[in-house]
């Protein structure tokens, strides 16, 4: 009579048959899709130093609390300047809403780097922040910094974010970074 095995799954089977046609010392799978983006989001770092690369962090985090106590209070968020000084002391500013009232949005962006421009010699970076919608993501609002760092780096940084509930809880995604044109140090 003839000896009975143990019955196995079809996915321990298979599990098995995968291992055996691998070839050792390869990965089971490409990167991940999310892993890639990730490094493409942070690409910009290896062209700047440390330093540069935590001013620029701690810059998006300031805009990150601005905007999410913004939307906390309000729903919204208007326009507005951060920057980072030599000394170390980090920056809010804004238009008085009685200046941009009849402006279009582009002259506020333009007004908020003029301000930067003019304070330029006492920093080391600085970032416009404002919010968007975003069209390819079904309308999906986001927070969109300009950025730009004395030693070179200049990012566009958007940010999706969604505010929940009558308490107005936000919440933030995954910011992704692109290398964006100079403004400040041109």
């Amino acid at each position: 009579m003839a000896e009975k095995k143990p019955a196995r799954t079809k996915k321990a089977r298979g599990a098995g048959r995968d291992r055996q046609e691998r070839p050792r010392g390869r990965a089971r799978s490409a990167p991940s899709a999310g892993r890639s983006a990730a490094d493409a989001a942070n690409a910009w770092r290896q062209r700047v130093s440390r330093d540069a690369a935590a001013t620029i962090d701690t810059l998006m985090a300031h805009v990150q609390a601005v905007a999410e106590e913004q939307l906390g209070r309000h729903g919204a968020f208007p326009a507005f300047l951060v920057t980072a000084r030599k000394d170390g002391e980090y920056e809010l500013d804004t238009l008085d809403p009685g200046e941009t009232a009849g402006l279009a949005p582009e002259a506020v962006l333009a007004a908020l780097r003029a301000l930067a421009v003019e304070r330029r010699d006492e920093l080391v970076c600085a970032g416009v922040a404002f919010p968007a919608t975003l069209p390819d993501r079904q309308a999906q609002e986001a927070v969109v910094v300009e950025t730009e760092h004395r030693e070179g780096a200049a990012l566009t940084v958007v940010q999706p974010y969604r505010v929940r509930g009558a308490e107005r809880t936000v919440g933030f995604g995954d910011a992704v970074a692109e290398p964006a044109g100079r403004w400040l140090w041109a």
